[in-house]
């Protein structure tokens, strides 16, 4: 594999837990672009969240084999999706997170689902739901069933972007679709 060949994005609204995903899981410091929020909406939205990345994240992990995955965030703002095409050009797998408390989490993430698959269409995709801890109301079936009933088969599980071993299961059921589709 070439380094473009192991480029893993990870999308998602505002609070939907890149950042804090791809802190759990590198190798190393990860570089990060986080700023204030300045948006007074948004602060009383997220009222444990006080910073939002303004460009992207990045960080490594090396695979067993010694080679890196290049791990990439971008932000969630409609109004920097100018960085997507840049950062979603040559991944080969694309992890959207959503949070359980976006009452638009489906129609939020059939969006990205739809952007980053023009963006980035020989990658393998898969979703991972947030915050299940903060809404117990939350109808994951209804929502992993709604994908699937848009033509959406991939990996949709809870995922808590803060445990690592969880981060890690999501990242390795999106490279186990993308292995199966290789050799099918």
């Amino acid at each position: 594999m070439t380094a473009m060949a192991t480029k893993l994005v990870f999308v998602g609204e505002m609070g939907a837990g890149k950042t804090t995903a791809i802190r759990s899981i590198s190798d190393m410091e990860p570089i990060s672009t986080e700023m204030p929020i300045s948006d007074e909406a948004a602060l009383e939205a997220f009222e444990d969240k006080s910073h939002t990345t303004v460009a992207l994240d990045y960080s490594s992990i090396e695979l067993g084999d010694g080679e890196l995955l290049h791990v990439y965030g971008v932000p969630g703002q409609a109004y920097l999706d100018f960085m997507w095409p840049i950062v979603a050009e040559g991944a080969i797998g694309v992890i959207v997170l959503v949070s359980a408390l976006n009452p638009r989490a489906l129609p939020s993430t059939l969006t990205l689902l739809e952007r980053f698959r023009g963006l980035a269409p020989e990658a393998c995709f898969a979703v991972g739901v947030t915050c299940q801890d903060r809404e117990p109301d939350f109808s994951f079936s209804e929502f992993r069933n709604a994908l699937a009933g848009e033509g959406h088969r991939l990996p949709v599980m809870w995922v808590d972007a803060r445990e690592t071993s969880q981060v890690d299961f999501l990242i390795k059921a999106l490279l186990s679709c993308r292995y199966a589709e290789a050799i099918a």
